[in-house]
């Protein structure tokens, strides 16, 4: 799903940002790693026109309704009013940070009517944060990668996700990234399943906390970066279930925290974190029929499963 990729400030704006899923070199990626990840076609939409009264009145909605609405002062980007006092903390800050890359933004003489829309229910995670954040880049007409280094300590390979269609290697030195767009093997198309987890995990926190921990070695980076290949290009569920494994056997070290597979020991099939571990969406890797492993995941009360190809963006 695409939208127009012509902005101004003084027309309206009609932008879509695709979400993502990290398959692999999830934390590792922040100490240069190749990740292995891709975008999906859940995402956000936002639309702006012009408000003849001197606010920015923002509000978001996703299937079930309206869940976030905000008035900001266009001047210094200040909250007037809200439902989610920390939500609109966040959005005022990255207003504010889109200011220091554009001071022309936003429009100081008048307001702004946004309405920002999710196909998906945001609490399923998928890069709500990160979709915002390019958005508001492209309204700001400032590099999106610039504001997420503003606002973020991520590696900035959700924004990367965000207008592309195409599975990516990402790799970051701490300044730029390295974005290489690449296919799937047959065994993530084949025998790969996308499962929220119905716990939407604090990206930010994680983050920090493996930052201030720094329990790898430059041995465990390059190992992550080799897994992120080899897990991309596997032909076979054997396979891609090995690798998996030695994926999570390092992360389990690095991070000293049980690996998500402890949960589901009944499931006849391999389980990977995906992104911050414990939350969002988990990556279930089986040689059974569809079929047979939806009725496995209900039974550990899992209902919103998607294969690759259900949860890729598409041209």
């Amino acid at each position: 799903m695409q939208r127009s990729n012509i902005f101004s400030m003084e027309i309206s704006i009609n932008a879509w940002a695709n979400g993502k899923l990290l398959i692999s070199g999830e934390y590792m990626v922040l100490a240069g790693a190749t990740a292995l990840a891709f975008p999906l076609k859940f995402g956000q939409e936002l639309q702006v026109k012009e408000n003849p009264v001197p606010v920015i009145r923002w509000i978001s909605r996703q299937p079930g309704g309206i869940w976030f609405t905000c008035d900001l002062d266009p001047v210094e980007c200040e909250i007037r009013m809200t439902n989610q006092p920390a939500t609109a903390s966040s959005l005022s800050k990255l207003f504010q940070s889109a200011s220091k890359l554009n001071a022309a933004f936003p429009d100081k003489k008048t307001g702004s009517l946004v309405n920002m829309t999710a196909n998906y229910p945001v609490e399923w995670g998928l890069g709500s944060s990160s979709t915002l954040i390019f958005l508001v880049a492209q309204w700001a007409k400032v590099d999106p990668f610039s504001l997420f280094r503003l606002v973020s300590e991520g590696s900035g390979y959700d924004i990367a996700c965000a207008d592309r269609t195409t599975m990516i290697f990402y790799q970051w030195d701490g300044i730029h990234p390295f974005i290489t767009e690449t296919q799937p093997g047959q065994a993530l198309q084949d025998s790969a399943y996308f499962v929220s987890l119905g716990k939407k995990q604090d990206s930010t926190k994680e983050v920090r906390s493996f930052l201030n921990h720094r329990n790898y070695s430059s041995k465990d980076v390059t190992y992550i970066s080799e897994l992120s290949t080899q897990i991309c290009h596997a032909q076979t569920v054997d396979e891609l279930s090995r690798l998996v494994i030695e994926h999570e056997t390092i992360m389990s070290k690095v991070l000293n925290r049980e690996s998500i597979a402890a949960r589901f020991k009944n499931f006849p099939g391999t389980v990977k974190s995906l992104g911050a571990w414990g939350g969002d969406f988990a990556m279930f890797i089986s040689e059974h029929e569809k079929k047979s492993v939806i009725n496995s995941l209900k039974e550990f009360g899992l209902q919103n499963v998607f294969t690759f190809n259900e949860i890729k963006a598409t041209p």
